[in-house]
């Protein structure tokens, strides 16, 4: 598969315009193969993982966490320019889907929620809204049922519909409106004069996190019980009032402990996380879980790799990482 076509699914599976600010979701390494048969999956760039993913022969690994959040010289030793050479090295391409996946509607960041049936589901912290827009033009001839429908199938475009005055509308998100212009330009075969006009509604929202309610409330040391087997940990720790049952729960992968105000404020029975810190903790005005940042993201690359699976006509394979804590038995 062409090394270019995989770049575009992922890109349409962690939009990189979804990303945070801070973030360097996108390609880490741009490497020579033009094509690839096999494309890795894993967690963390390390090199012990990148190596496993490249000599099983990947052509293109993605990892969720980037390789680098600035850009920094290859001048010393270490984890960073041991992986640019085996990457380099192999001709391969490295790409991260950090926050772009973690804000990704529906998409494997919001695991949990599926797996314990949350309805009423909200973002627990809003990254960016949109509204579309409403364009108008008006075409004497009627618009052909083909052109109408490549129109409609273009990413980001709500409807297309023309009155019988000529006046063709469209509703689009307007982060695609020059794509859809450029297409509708390309099939009239001129460039007509467009009408935008915001609208208020339908407003789209990508973020962090969830909320939502369970199907039943539970006793606490029940969903403590479901949480642990989901997420594979033994070593859960809560912060905070107990509750004595759970009807509501808010949860963000990975690095969570800035959303425990959020959690409180949507009336969060448990927020469930990860690397929670102390003083958070003594603060904590909601019941938190800590069940680790690397068995919460684990699960959604593993989940990843799965829908990658589906879409990629490649060979995708999944490589287990490492949890940088080893517990200490005496």
């Amino acid at each position: 598969m062409k090394i270019k076509d995989i770049l575009s699914i992922f890109r349409q599976l962690a939009p990189e315009a979804n990303q945070s600010a801070w973030d360097n979701s996108g390609v880490q390494v741009a490497g020579t193969l033009a094509e690839t048969a096999k494309v890795a999956v894993t967690l963390e760039p390390t090199p012990e993982a990148v190596a496993r993913c490249l000599d099983w022969g990947a052509g293109a690994v993605i990892t969720h966490h980037p390789l680098y959040m600035k850009p920094k010289p290859p001048s010393a030793e270490g984890m960073y320019l041991d992986v640019l050479r085996r990457v380099i090295g192999a001709g391969a391409w490295l790409y991260s889907a950090h926050t772009s996946l973690d804000t990704r509607p529906d998409g494997p960041a919001f695991w949990l929620g599926r797996e314990l049936g949350l309805t009423g589901g909200r973002l627990l912290e809003v990254e960016r809204a949109d509204t579309p827009v409403e364009a108008s033009f008006y075409c004497e001839e009627p618009i052909s049922r083909e052109a109408a429908d490549i129109w409609a199938n273009h990413e980001g475009v709500h409807s297309v519909a023309q009155s019988r005055t000529g006046e063709v509308r469209l509703v689009v998100d307007e982060d695609h409106w020059n794509e859809v212009a450029s297409r509708i330009e390309f099939s009239l075969g001129r460039r007509p004069l467009f009408y935008l006009r915001s609208l208020t509604a339908p407003r789209s929202e990508v973020g962090f996190g969830e909320t939502g309610d369970l199907p039943e409330p539970m006793a606490f040391s029940a969903f403590m019980d479901r949480l642990a087997a989901l997420t594979g940990g033994s070593g859960l720790r809560s912060a905070g009032p107990q509750p004595e049952t759970v009807g509501r729960v808010a949860y963000c992968g990975g690095s969570g402990a800035d959303m425990i105000a959020a959690a409180a404020r949507a009336g969060a029975d448990v927020f469930v996380t990860g690397d929670m810190k102390y003083h958070a903790a003594v603060e904590a005005p909601v019941c938190v879980v800590d069940v680790g940042h690397f068995s919460f993201e684990e699960e959604m690359m593993r989940r990843f790799a799965l829908e990658l699976g589906e879409t990629l006509d490649a060979e995708v394979r999944f490589f287990e990482g490492v949890d940088p804590f080893r517990p200490y038995v005496g």
